[in-house]
């Protein structure tokens, strides 16, 4: 269905108002007349025409005041003019035309002529009303796309910081206990790691963490347990407070509710491995991980062994809580590759020759498991503990 376009004639003798709506005959003109400038005005804000046909010589208001009083509004400012006037001096067509009109007729005016002036006016302005909106169509994308960008800016501002305050590996040595940890993968972001949360003395507590998912909302929440687990122990040694058994059951329930996935919708593993080095205990509390592996000098290797810890959770069958007795000498090893449990021939294949091989020297043990346990798309993390 084609276009209607509306056209306001404009002109204080009826007559010429008559020859005008019989000159613009065409189906698809609709034609509105004014008889005087104020009535133009009023129809031009309510009719919204696609041209206006404007008189200039009337008594009230004159042609060239109702052009500037169109121009002042915007919804009036981008409709064509095209001035009639039984004036033909070139001033005066100068001046129609400063005043923002797109042409000039002069009375007594040629039917063919009008119509054919009328048309290209029309077309014109419907190629521009078409570019105008084009344009603004562009300026929404170029908008979107500056969002997006700003947005892509701002995440990559935030994942440069997690991978900047996150770590792959950590070294403690202390006067009882030397531990090495390390987290390998072929791509980032790695979210299974072995983290020394806290180290005194006294008392060293590693928190293991692995994350269902490689991605950054993962990485985030792991490093909020991390930060959460090293300020409890912070506050504990600024409080001189010596950790006790149900210290420990409290903090690994406090993870388990404050970091559960029906909050962040992010689902994890974790464990802590606490080792008291003036009770000379190890305790472990693990959510869906296998207890760590000892290997004595002797050669004698097995997952830990010690008295049950009771925990009282809807979460009990999958929870593994247990303390036992070190002694120097003992090998403490962890390793984690997806959510699987670790079986016991993962550990006498990497671990005991590893040791072995090179006499229970840590860092050439530690080396030699880096080049045998080789980095995949699935993380990778690892940690060698020797009791002194």
């Amino acid at each position: 269905m084609e276009k209607k376009y509306k056209i306001l004639a404009v002109d204080d003798n009826p007559i010429n108002l008559k020859l005008l709506s019989r000159a613009l005959i065409n189906t698809n003109y609709q034609i509105h007349t004014a008889s005087s400038g104020t009535e133009a005005l009023k129809l031009a804000n309510s009719v919204r025409p696609d041209i206006i046909l404007l008189d200039v010589m009337m008594p009230d208001m004159d042609g060239y005041e109702v052009c500037k009083k169109l121009q002042e509004h915007e919804q009036t400012a981008f409709i064509p003019v095209i001035f009639l006037s039984a004036k033909n001096e070139p001033v005066d067509k100068a001046k129609g035309l400063a005043l923002g009109a797109v042409d000039y007729l002069t009375k007594p005016f040629n039917p063919l002529e009008i119509n054919a002036r009328v048309r290209t006016h029309l077309a014109a302005r419907q190629s521009t009303i078409h570019l105008l909106r084009k344009n603004q169509e562009l300026q929404k994308e170029l908008d979107r796309l500056k969002n997006k960008m700003e947005r892509q800016t701002k995440e990559q501002q935030t994942i440069d910081y997690l991978l900047k305050i996150s770590s792959q590996a950590y070294h403690v040595s202390e006067n009882s206990i030397e531990l090495f940890s390390v987290s390998k993968s072929k791509t980032r972001p790695i979210t299974t790691f072995y983290i020394p949360v806290f180290h005194s003395s006294s008392l060293v507590t590693l928190l293991s963490l692995n994350g269902y998912e490689k991605d950054y909302p993962t990485l985030l929440v792991e490093l909020m347990v991390q930060k959460f687990t090293e300020g409890f122990f912070n506050r504990c040694r600024l409080n001189g407070t010596i950790i006790q058994q149900n210290q420990l059951n409290h903090l690994f329930m406090t993870l388990l509710e404050r970091f559960s996935p029906d909050i962040y919708q992010i689902a994890f593993t974790f464990s802590l491995t606490t080792f008291d080095l003036r009770q000379k205990k190890i305790f472990f509390h693990g959510l869906h991980q296998s207890k760590p592996f000892v290997i004595e000098n002797n050669g004698k290797a097995d997952f830990l062994q010690g008295q049950k810890i009771e925990i009282k959770s809807e979460l009990e069958q999958f929870i593994t809580a247990m303390e036992s007795e070190i002694r120097p000498g003992q090998w403490i090893c962890l390793y984690q590759s997806e959510a699987k449990p670790v079986h016991k021939n993962v550990y006498e294949d990497l671990f005991v020759p590893a040791l072995e091989n090179n006499q229970f020297d840590l860092q050439k043990a530690l080396l030699q498991l880096e080049d045998m346990i080789k980095s995949e798309e699935q993380d990778k993390s690892f940690v060698l503990i020797k009791i002194k």
